[in-house]
Parts: structure tokens; sequence; C-alpha cells
């Protein structure tokens, strides 16, 4: 099942590599990860993107972090846009969002399984040229 529009995604993708750097916050799976690392999990930390790339349906829009605050360090992070929430007065910020919400949605339809992921797999049907006259 495809999670992203690949055309769309990569069209964000594009985008955001104009407008870099971006500022953003941990979210939620990201928080834990820091947490996991006995780093500062604090969701008031801002991290600012210096580097986006597209890596497919696996991993979504990847973003590349450092810590504006703290130019001495060197630790680096990668995450999933989808783990990072957007400063609200960027530009492309609803944009941003949009394609969270949608990947979230997705990912949650295939990891559920059921009908509605079984549905999501089948290809929609072309349509077909109507013939022009009767009995063509």
């Amino acid at each position: 099942m495809r999670i992203d529009d690949y055309n769309a995604a990569k069209a964000l993708t594009d985008k955001l590599k104009q407008s870099l750097p971006i500022t953003v916050k941990a979210g939620k799976e990201f928080l834990k990860t820091l947490k996991q690392k006995g780093e500062d999990a604090n969701p008031d930390r801002e991290f600012e993107v210096d580097f986006v790339g597209y890596s497919g349906d696996d991993g979504g829009i990847m973003c590349g972090l450092k810590e504006p605050n703290n130019p001495e360090s060197k630790e680096k992070y990668v995450s999933s846009i989808t783990h990072l929430k957007i400063d609200p007065h960027h530009p492309l910020a609803a944009e941003v969002q949009a394609y969270q919400r949608q990947r979230i949605r997705k990912l949650m339809l295939q990891n559920s399984g059921g009908f509605t992921a079984e549905l999501m797999t089948i290809e929609p049907m072309k349509k077909k040229k109507s013939a022009k006259g009767f009995g063509n």
C-alpha cells in the first residue's frame, strides 16, 4: 500500500529545501527517542532543520536537525517530518501539517489491517473512453 503521493511529497520536499533553515520542535515520538537517549526531552526545545530529503514511503520526508542555541554542540539528529512540529508562522506550515495528517492517517490504517487497509491497496480503475455513437 502506498503511504505518500510521490509527486506531492517530492514537491513539498523541494519547497522545504528552498526555505531552509526551518525552526521546529520535537513531536511526541521524537521526544520519546530523546528521552531514551538520556537527552533533554523538553517539548519547548527548538531545533533547526538544515537538511530535507525524501526517503520514500518507508520514512517519508526526513529532516536533519541541529540546535540553533548551542553552536558548540556537534550533535545532529535525523527525524521524519511527521515527528516534528513546524513553526506555525512558517509559510509552508499548513502544507506540512496537511502532509503530516495524511501520512499519519494512512500509516494508522496500514497498521490496523482489516478491510479498510485492504481497500487502500486496490488501485483505482481507469475510466473507459466512451464510444461515440450507437453500437460502437
